[in-house]
């Protein structure tokens, strides 16, 4: 259970599932200028990464009770999906595509790095 205020520090307006994600396949790799996101995998397994420009923390998300938090102008990546996983994400925001950053090298200029 999470609750706005609470567990959340965002307001929920979008929710997607990723799954039947390849072992190899490396997904996200980008950051969001204004979207807050809360990833947590109700099934299998999957590594994350969040970077602020300055440092870089990866986590292994294994159980359902565990979240990977991303707030704005954090570059995430999510990879090593075990066959079965099953991830959600929650996001503050509607998607929009002028608000991603697809650049890697863009984002850091962005943060100040």
């Amino acid at each position: 259970m999470a609750e706005h205020g609470v567990d959340l520090p965002f307001q929920v307006v979008r929710m997607f599932v990723v799954y039947q994600v390849p072992l190899v396949e490396i997904r996200g790799q980008h950051a969001h200028k204004q979207c807050h996101q809360l990833l947590m995998c109700v099934r299998g397994r999957i590594k994350v990464s969040g970077d602020d420009g300055r440092r870089r923390e990866t986590y292994m998300l294994d159980r359902p009770n565990l979240g990977f938090y991303m707030p704005p102008m954090t570059w995430g990546a999510q990879f090593e999906y075990s066959p079965d996983a099953v991830l959600i994400v929650l996001a503050s925001h509607r998607y929009d595509n002028d608000d991603y950053i697809r650049d890697y090298d863009t984002f850091l200029k962005m943060v100040g790095k």
